[in-house]
C-alpha cells in the first residue's frame, strides 16, 4: 500500500493548500500586489506596456476569457506535457518504467487477504459499469435540480470521449500487461493506459465540479466533495497497480489524460455559460 499512502499525502497536502488559498482571498492579493510593485516588475510592465496589459487581462477574474480561459490552457498543457512524458518513458522502455515492475514486485508480495478484497471493491467502482453509473447519476440529478440537460451532457461527453481516446491510445501503443503471475484479477486487452483510472479520473472530477459549480456554495461542502472524489481516484489507480493488472506509469498516465480531458470538458462548459451570457447582459445595458 506503499503507492496508495504516498498519492494521499500528495492529495492531502494539495488539499490543505487549497482549502488555505480559498480561505485567505485577501492575503493572496496582498501578495500579488507587492509582486507587482517590485522595481524589477515595474520595469518590466514600463518597457512592455502592451504585453503587460494583454497579460492582466488574461488574470482578470472578471473577463470571461481571462482567468479561467488562461488557467484552465494552462493546467491541460501541463497535464498534457506530463502524459506525454510517461508515453515517452513507456516507448523508449526508460524513465518511470524503470520503477515499474520493482513497485509491482513489492506490492505484490505485501498482499493480505482482507487487502485484496478491500481492493476489488474499490477498483469495481472504477470498472466502466461503476463509473457510468456513478457519472448517469450525478448528471441526472443535477440536471433535475437545474432543469437543464447540461450537466447530463457533460458526463456524456467526458464520459464517452475519454472511452474513445484510451482505446485509441491503448492500441497505438500497444503495451502488454504485467505478468499473469503477479495479477490477482485475470485482465485482458492493452495496458497503457489504466482505463479504469482514466474513466474514474474524468467522471468524478467532473462531477465534483458540477457539484461545487452549480449546487454547493459553501466552502467545507466543496472541500468535502472534492477530496472524496480526489480520494478514490486515487484509489482505484493503486488498486490497479496493488492487483497486478497494471503497472505504475500505466496509472500515472492514466491520471494525467484522465485529468487533462476533464478540465477541457469542464472549460468549454464554462466558456459556453460565459458566452450564453453575454448577449443577456449586452440587452440589459442597452
Amino acid at each position: 500500500m506503499l503507492v496508495l499512502v504516498l498519492v494521499l499525502g500528495v492529495l492531502g497536502l494539495s488539499g490543505f493548500a487549497a482549502w488555505w488559498v480559498v480561505g485567505h482571498p485577501e492575503r493572496i492579493q496582498a501578495g500579488l500586489v507587492w509582486i507587482a510593485q517590485r522595481p524589477a516588475v515595474d520595469r518590466a510592465r514600463s518597457r512592455y506596456p502592451r504585453q503587460w496589459r494583454f497579460l492582466s487581462r488574461r488574470f482578470a477574474p472578471g473577463e470571461a476569457a481571462g482567468l479561467t480561459l488562461t488557467v484552465g490552457v494552462a493546467a491541460v498543457l501541463c497535464l498534457g506535457v506530463g502524459f506525454e512524458q510517461m508515453l515517452d518513458s513507456v516507448l523508449e522502455k526508460d524513465g518511470i518504467t524503470m520503477v515499474d515492475r520493482p513497485v509491482l514486485h513489492f506490492l505484490a508480495t505485501h498482499r493480505q487477504p482482507w487487502s485484496i478484497t478491500a481492493a476489488h471493491v474499490i477498483t469495481d467502482i472504477g470498472s466502466p459499469v461503476g463509473v457510468a453509473v456513478t457519472g448517469l447519476g450525478v448528471g441526472v440529478v443535477l440536471a433535475v435540480l437545474r432543469r437543464s440537460w447540461l450537466p447530463l451532457l457533460v458526463i456524456v461527453l467526458g464520459g464517452a470521449g475519454i472511452a474513445l481516446i484510451n482505446t485509441v491510445v491503448k492500441r497505438l501503443v500497444s503495451r502488454t500487461r504485467p505478468p499473469q503471475l503477479t495479477a490477482v484479477l485475470g485482465e485482458h486487452g492493452f495496458s497503457f493506459p489504466s482505463g479504469h483510472t482514466t474513466g474514474t479520473t474524468v467522471v468524478w472530477l467532473l462531477s465534483a465540479w458540477m457539484l461545487v459549480h452549480w449546487v454547493i456554495g459553501r466552502r467545507v461542502g466543496r472541500v468535502v466533495v472534492w477530496t472524496g472524489a480526489l480520494l478514490m481516484i486515487a484509489a482505484v489507480g493503486a488498486t490497479r497497480i496493488y492487483l497486478g493488472v497494471h503497472f505504475l506509469s500505466d496509472v500515472l498516465a492514466g491520471w494525467a489524460l484522465g485529468a487533462a480531458w476533464a478540465v477541457t470538458i469542464a472549460l468549454v462548459t464554462t466558456v459556453w455559460e460565459q458566452a450564453s451570457r453575454m448577449p443577456a447582459r449586452l440587452r440589459s445595458s442597452a
